[in-house]
Protein backbone atom coordinates (compact mmCIF):
# COMPACT_ATOMS: atom_id res chain seq x y z
CA UNK A 1 0.00 0.00 0.00
CA UNK A 2 2.63 2.39 0.92
CA UNK A 3 4.55 1.48 -2.87
CA UNK A 4 1.06 2.83 -4.33
CA UNK A 5 0.39 5.63 -2.28
CA UNK A 6 3.97 6.87 -3.30
CA UNK A 7 3.56 6.38 -6.53
CA UNK A 8 0.54 8.13 -7.27
CA UNK A 9 2.14 11.31 -5.38
CA UNK A 10 4.44 11.10 -7.67
CA UNK A 11 1.95 11.04 -10.95
CA UNK A 12 -0.05 14.06 -9.43
CA UNK A 13 2.99 15.90 -8.64
CA UNK A 14 3.91 15.17 -12.88
CA UNK A 15 0.46 16.49 -13.72
CA UNK A 16 0.70 19.87 -12.37
CA UNK A 17 4.39 20.54 -13.67
CA UNK A 18 4.87 23.56 -16.07
CA UNK A 19 6.61 22.68 -19.36
CA UNK A 20 9.84 24.30 -19.63
CA UNK A 21 8.91 25.37 -23.17
CA UNK A 22 6.00 27.45 -21.66
CA UNK A 23 7.79 29.38 -19.81
CA UNK A 24 7.89 33.30 -20.36
CA UNK A 25 11.00 35.68 -19.23
CA UNK A 26 10.40 39.17 -18.88
CA UNK A 27 12.81 41.41 -20.21
CA UNK A 28 13.62 43.80 -17.79
CA UNK A 29 12.22 47.50 -17.73
CA UNK A 30 14.32 50.02 -19.76
CA UNK A 31 15.45 52.66 -17.86
CA UNK A 32 15.86 56.46 -19.61
CA UNK A 33 18.08 59.23 -19.51
CA UNK A 34 16.52 63.24 -18.67
CA UNK A 35 18.07 65.49 -21.23
CA UNK A 36 17.07 69.37 -21.39
CA UNK A 37 18.25 71.82 -23.95
CA UNK A 38 17.73 74.84 -25.19
CA UNK A 39 18.49 77.39 -28.77
CA UNK A 40 18.14 80.64 -29.02
CA UNK A 41 17.90 83.55 -31.61
CA UNK A 42 17.31 87.57 -31.52
CA UNK A 43 14.90 88.56 -34.30
CA UNK A 44 14.65 92.29 -35.57
CA UNK A 45 10.88 92.76 -34.83
CA UNK A 46 8.47 93.64 -37.43
CA UNK A 47 5.51 94.74 -35.10
CA UNK A 48 4.45 96.93 -32.46
CA UNK A 49 1.45 97.65 -30.40
CA UNK A 50 1.02 100.50 -27.93
CA UNK A 51 -1.47 101.38 -25.80
CA UNK A 52 -3.11 104.89 -24.82
CA UNK A 53 -5.83 105.85 -22.18
CA UNK A 54 -8.16 108.32 -22.03
CA UNK A 55 -8.92 109.48 -18.41
CA UNK A 56 -12.03 111.68 -17.70
CA UNK A 57 -14.02 112.71 -14.33
CA UNK A 58 -16.93 114.94 -14.10
CA UNK A 59 -19.82 115.43 -11.75
CA UNK A 60 -22.47 112.67 -13.57
CA UNK A 61 -21.56 109.64 -15.16
CA UNK A 62 -22.87 111.12 -18.53
CA UNK A 63 -20.76 114.16 -18.34
CA UNK A 64 -17.50 112.09 -17.58
CA UNK A 65 -18.58 109.93 -20.50
CA UNK A 66 -19.41 112.50 -22.75
CA UNK A 67 -16.46 114.37 -22.47
CA UNK A 68 -14.20 110.71 -22.63
CA UNK A 69 -15.96 110.15 -25.70
CA UNK A 70 -14.98 113.86 -26.90
CA UNK A 71 -11.50 113.19 -26.32
CA UNK A 72 -10.93 109.89 -27.85
CA UNK A 73 -12.74 110.34 -31.14
CA UNK A 74 -10.47 113.13 -31.68
CA UNK A 75 -7.27 110.95 -30.57
CA UNK A 76 -8.76 108.45 -32.63
CA UNK A 77 -8.94 110.26 -35.78
CA UNK A 78 -5.76 111.61 -35.09
CA UNK A 79 -3.77 108.08 -34.86
CA UNK A 80 -5.48 106.63 -37.79
CA UNK A 81 -3.20 108.38 -40.39
CA UNK A 82 -0.37 107.47 -39.29
CA UNK A 83 -0.73 103.47 -39.88
CA UNK A 84 -1.79 101.60 -42.40
CA UNK A 85 -5.33 99.84 -41.57
CA UNK A 86 -5.77 98.73 -45.30
CA UNK A 87 -2.43 96.85 -44.46
CA UNK A 88 -3.61 94.96 -41.11
CA UNK A 89 -2.57 97.55 -38.86
CA UNK A 90 -5.67 98.22 -35.95
CA UNK A 91 -6.86 100.33 -33.64
CA UNK A 92 -9.11 98.63 -31.09
CA UNK A 93 -10.70 99.59 -27.83
CA UNK A 94 -8.98 97.26 -25.16
CA UNK A 95 -10.74 98.67 -21.91
CA UNK A 96 -13.64 101.22 -20.80
CA UNK A 97 -14.03 101.65 -17.16
CA UNK A 98 -16.59 104.37 -15.38
CA UNK A 99 -16.53 104.14 -11.94
CA UNK A 100 -17.85 106.24 -8.93
CA UNK A 101 -15.79 108.87 -7.17
CA UNK A 102 -16.14 108.95 -3.18
CA UNK A 103 -14.48 111.10 -0.53
CA UNK A 104 -14.41 110.18 3.17
CA UNK A 105 -15.19 112.17 6.19
CA UNK A 106 -15.50 110.38 9.60
CA UNK A 107 -16.28 107.40 7.90
CA UNK A 108 -19.26 109.05 6.11
CA UNK A 109 -18.84 108.06 1.99
CA UNK A 110 -20.02 110.96 -0.15
CA UNK A 111 -20.46 111.02 -3.93
CA UNK A 112 -17.96 113.15 -5.36
CA UNK A 113 -17.84 112.70 -9.55
CA UNK A 114 -17.21 109.94 -11.88
CA UNK A 115 -14.40 108.99 -14.06
CA UNK A 116 -14.23 107.45 -17.36
CA UNK A 117 -11.22 105.48 -18.95
CA UNK A 118 -10.70 104.41 -22.01
CA UNK A 119 -7.72 102.08 -23.03
CA UNK A 120 -7.07 101.85 -27.18
CA UNK A 121 -4.14 99.70 -28.69
CA UNK A 122 -2.35 100.82 -31.66
CA UNK A 123 -1.24 97.94 -33.59
CA UNK A 124 1.36 98.56 -37.06
CA UNK A 125 3.89 97.04 -39.09
CA UNK A 126 5.17 100.95 -39.22
CA UNK A 127 7.88 100.74 -36.67
CA UNK A 128 9.30 103.97 -37.82
CA UNK A 129 5.78 105.25 -36.89
CA UNK A 130 5.72 104.33 -33.42
CA UNK A 131 7.55 107.93 -32.22
CA UNK A 132 4.63 109.61 -34.04
CA UNK A 133 1.95 107.90 -32.21
CA UNK A 134 3.25 108.38 -28.95
CA UNK A 135 3.93 112.24 -29.67
CA UNK A 136 -0.02 112.58 -31.54
CA UNK A 137 -1.51 110.80 -28.65
CA UNK A 138 0.10 113.10 -25.87
CA UNK A 139 -0.89 116.41 -28.09
CA UNK A 140 -4.26 115.13 -28.46
CA UNK A 141 -4.87 114.94 -24.47
CA UNK A 142 -4.01 110.84 -24.09
CA UNK A 143 -3.77 110.80 -20.22
CA UNK A 144 -1.42 107.95 -20.31
CA UNK A 145 1.33 105.61 -22.52
CA UNK A 146 0.32 102.78 -20.82
CA UNK A 147 2.53 99.95 -23.03
CA UNK A 148 4.82 99.92 -26.22
CA UNK A 149 5.92 96.17 -26.69
CA UNK A 150 7.97 95.05 -30.22
CA UNK A 151 7.50 91.20 -31.36
CA UNK A 152 8.05 89.23 -34.60
CA UNK A 153 4.12 88.74 -35.46
CA UNK A 154 4.67 85.73 -37.99
CA UNK A 155 7.48 83.45 -35.79
CA UNK A 156 6.68 80.13 -36.84
CA UNK A 157 9.48 79.68 -38.82
CA UNK A 158 11.78 80.85 -36.34
CA UNK A 159 10.78 79.02 -33.61
CA UNK A 160 10.61 75.55 -35.92
CA UNK A 161 14.38 75.90 -36.84
CA UNK A 162 14.74 76.97 -32.95
CA UNK A 163 12.93 73.95 -32.30
CA UNK A 164 14.88 71.98 -34.41
CA UNK A 165 18.21 72.81 -33.34
CA UNK A 166 17.12 72.36 -29.36
CA UNK A 167 15.74 68.60 -30.67
CA UNK A 168 18.88 67.81 -32.26
CA UNK A 169 21.16 68.71 -29.23
CA UNK A 170 19.10 66.76 -27.14
CA UNK A 171 19.63 63.82 -29.36
CA UNK A 172 23.57 64.66 -29.39
CA UNK A 173 24.12 64.49 -25.86
CA UNK A 174 21.51 61.91 -25.21
CA UNK A 175 23.78 59.64 -27.26
CA UNK A 176 27.01 60.41 -25.87
CA UNK A 177 25.59 59.42 -22.03
CA UNK A 178 24.52 56.09 -22.72
CA UNK A 179 28.07 55.48 -25.17
CA UNK A 180 29.75 56.68 -21.94
CA UNK A 181 27.83 54.10 -19.63
CA UNK A 182 28.00 51.21 -22.81
CA UNK A 183 24.23 51.63 -23.30
CA UNK A 184 22.09 52.47 -26.05
CA UNK A 185 19.46 54.67 -26.84
CA UNK A 186 15.84 52.39 -27.55
CA UNK A 187 13.50 55.52 -28.66
CA UNK A 188 11.65 58.77 -26.90
CA UNK A 189 9.82 58.22 -23.45
CA UNK A 190 8.86 61.75 -23.30
CA UNK A 191 9.57 65.34 -24.71
CA UNK A 192 7.85 68.52 -24.04
CA UNK A 193 9.03 71.65 -26.06
CA UNK A 194 7.97 75.08 -24.68
CA UNK A 195 8.69 78.69 -26.47
CA UNK A 196 9.61 81.25 -24.14
CA UNK A 197 8.15 84.38 -24.79
CA UNK A 198 10.50 87.34 -24.90
CA UNK A 199 10.47 90.19 -22.28
CA UNK A 200 9.76 93.29 -24.50
CA UNK A 201 7.24 95.46 -22.56
CA UNK A 202 8.30 98.65 -21.92
CA UNK A 203 6.56 101.24 -19.79
CA UNK A 204 4.75 104.31 -21.21
CA UNK A 205 5.33 106.68 -18.39
CA UNK A 206 9.21 107.31 -19.52
CA UNK A 207 7.35 108.54 -22.83
CA UNK A 208 5.11 110.76 -21.94
CA UNK A 209 8.28 112.57 -20.11
CA UNK A 210 10.61 112.51 -22.92
CA UNK A 211 7.43 113.85 -25.30
CA UNK A 212 7.55 116.79 -23.97
CA UNK A 213 11.09 117.35 -24.60
CA UNK A 214 12.27 116.38 -27.34
CA UNK A 215 11.00 116.82 -30.87
CA UNK A 216 10.16 113.37 -31.28
CA UNK A 217 9.52 111.01 -28.78
CA UNK A 218 13.38 108.52 -29.06
CA UNK A 219 11.93 105.10 -29.47
CA UNK A 220 14.76 102.12 -30.63
CA UNK A 221 12.88 98.96 -30.85
CA UNK A 222 16.18 96.94 -30.61
CA UNK A 223 15.71 92.87 -31.18
CA UNK A 224 13.91 90.67 -29.53
CA UNK A 225 14.84 87.37 -28.47
CA UNK A 226 13.07 83.84 -29.38
CA UNK A 227 14.03 80.50 -26.99
CA UNK A 228 12.93 76.90 -27.55
CA UNK A 229 13.34 74.48 -24.42
CA UNK A 230 13.44 70.90 -24.90
CA UNK A 231 12.80 68.73 -22.21
CA UNK A 232 13.10 65.08 -23.40
CA UNK A 233 13.88 61.28 -21.95
CA UNK A 234 15.23 58.75 -24.00
CA UNK A 235 14.84 55.07 -23.14
CA UNK A 236 18.24 53.41 -22.63
CA UNK A 237 18.98 49.42 -22.84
Amino acid sequence: MKKIAVLMAMLLLGSVAVPANALTITDKEMGYISVNTSASKEITPDTATVSFSVETTAKTSKAASDANKEITTKLIGALKPLIEIDKKDTIQTQNLNLRPDYSYDKNKRTLTGYTMVNTITVKTNKLDAVPKLIDTAIANKATNVNELRYYVENESDSVGRLTQEAVAKAKIIAKLTADSMDTKLKGIKTINIVKNAPSDNMGGVMYAAKAQNAASTPVEPGKVKLQVNVYAQFYVK
